[in-house]
């Protein structure tokens, strides 16, 4: 018995060392970098785009004592030492992830992930499970391509223009203009014309809209020809401010873009795109395009 208890009492003393000693309280006299790490990477690129990189945010100690250093796989180079540099993105499709890191003595470390989407330049490459017509025309402005097909009375493009005089690509990010087009306030769709020279009779009828940011012998749709457009593929004539219950589906494309579904958001709608119209999720941009969302 004696013994028994011995080994008891022994074990118990072993255990309570351990709990001692192995539960360490935090340093109070641990550091932190002051400020928030930051440095920008577009959330989408095309293979082999380059990019300048900067870290940013940290104002406490100064750069002087601040280690910044930029690594990720598959990147060229795959590490920078020091506060900025240039990257080059991989040429292979796909999303990769890029760290800054921050150290400096007698502080703790602090680290930054950020990740970009390598898509095809070409639009008809870049996006799968849309139809593309035979027709297209190039923009002479700019050299854009744009795919175009017969709906009704009139020819509608099939993807969203992006002429970059004036509007934002979504997030900022070029790459995704050539994806979804750019995003265009109202006065910057219509090229400054007053809204009242828009409702005017010059501007009313099929085919007759302002050219605004379309290329040269095209033209913004006017009510008429949304209403051409939505009777082109109903049992009925639709106005422009009928419901078009079930025409949704019809002009949306379940698109993919490296093998992940673009509509994210709209789970319930069956998107057939029956009519070739492909129709795509752009997202939008609140006030002076510091806020993003819908994509």
């Amino acid at each position: 018995m004696a013994r028994k208890n011995t080994a008891l009492l022994f074990s118990l003393f072993f255990v309570s060392v351990i709990l001692l000693f192995g539960c360490k309280k935090d340093d109070p006299d641990t550091k932190y970098l002051f400020g928030s790490l930051a440095f920008e990477l577009p959330s989408y690129s095309f293979p082999g785009e380059v990019f300048d990189i900067e870290a940013t945010g940290i104002s406490k100690p100064g750069d002087d004592s601040v280690q910044y250093v930029f690594s990720g796989k598959y990147f060229t180079p795959d590490t920078i030492v020091g506060k900025k540099g240039t990257v080059k993105v991989p040429d292979s499709l796909g999303t990769y992830s890029l760290t800054l890191t921050a150290s400096a003595e007698g502080y703790a470390t602090s680290s930054i992930n950020r990740t970009t989407t390598v898509i095809h330049k070409q639009y008809a490459s870049m996006i799968r499970d849309i139809t593309l017509p035979a027709d297209s025309m190039t923009d002479p402005r700019d050299g854009h391509v744009y795919y175009y097909k017969r709906f009704g009375s009139l020819d509608w493009f099939v993807q969203n223009a992006n002429w970059d005089g004036v509007g934002l690509t979504y997030k900022n990010t070029p790459a995704l203009g050539y994806m979804m087009g750019r995003l265009y306030t109202w006065n910057e769709a219509v090229r400054g014309q007053e809204t009242s020279e828009i409702l005017s009779e010059e501007f009313s009828g099929i085919g007759n809209g302002p050219q605004g940011v379309c290329p040269p012998g095209w033209s913004l749709p006017t009510a008429e020809d949304w209403a051409d457009l939505a009777s082109t593929f109903s049992d009925a004539p639709r106005h422009f401010l009928d419901p078009w219950d079930g025409l949704g589906q019809e002009f949306s494309a379940d698109a993919t873009i490296n093998k992940e579904k673009m509509w994210k958001y709209h789970p319930d709608n069956i998107k057939t795109n029956t009519t070739g119209w492909n129709a795509l999720p752009a997202g939008y941009a609140i006030l002076e395009g510091d806020t993003f969302s819908g994509f």
